[in-house]
């Protein structure tokens, strides 16, 4: 895994030098982050997801778009699947899942989503949107890459991006339904030894 380390690092260093280069879009960055810590009517808890995914948009952005100095002399793309390297596409993987997980404790406080809230068809709308949200930013990134000619518009990067984004999805969803039943459990048997002991008395 030791080439997932140093794309991180290539990353980071990425969205650095076009912090120094760029920093009207540093700022707007800041100017968003600023917008969602003062928002009434949300959690504290929501408003750290956010920020940590808008710092997640910002980093994939500015290290696969803004700072890429290299130019193909033309528009390069590929519609074959699963033709790139097995690590290529294991990096592309869990590249975008963090997204997922940052997705997943995401509430969304629209009255179309609110809708579905008491139904059991509401974690599926939410894993919906999640999903679109990552797909839609992922072809937004093939997209950039294609126009500007610094990369190469594949279907692999996209399918294999919201993969990822559902794959962080689904343990961090898999994870919290566990938890739950698991305290539910607990309750259930604490109340139980408690009515035994009160009958025993």
């Amino acid at each position: 895994m030791e080439f997932l380390f140093w794309d991180i690092i290539e990353y980071i260093n990425g969205a650095i030098t076009c912090a120094m280069k760029d920093p009207a879009a540093t700022l707007l960055v800041l100017m968003l982050l600023l917008l969602v810590v003062i928002t009434p009517g949300r959690k504290n808890a929501e408003k750290v997801l956010i920020l940590l995914i808008i710092c997640f948009i910002y980093l994939i952005l500015t290290s696969n778009v803004l700072a890429r100095t290299y130019i193909y002399a033309y528009r390069r793309y590929s519609f074959k699947l699963f033709t790139g390297d097995f690590y290529e596409m294991l990096e592309n993987i869990l590249l975008f899942f963090p997204l997922g997980m940052l997705m997943c404790g995401l509430d969304f406080n629209t009255r179309p989503v609110h809708y579905f809230k008491e139904r059991k068809s509401y974690h599926f709308i939410r894993f919906i949107i999640s999903m679109a949200f990552a797909g839609v930013f992922t072809c937004v990134i093939e997209l950039l890459q294609f126009n500007l000619r610094v990369g190469v518009f594949t279907l692999d990067d996209i399918l294999c991006n919201t993969f990822g984004a559902a794959l962080g999805y689904g343990i961090v969803f898999a994870s919290i339904m566990i938890a739950r039943k698991l305290k539910k459990s607990k309750a259930v048997a604490g109340k139980e030894q408690a009515n035994e002991q009160q009958t025993n008395a």
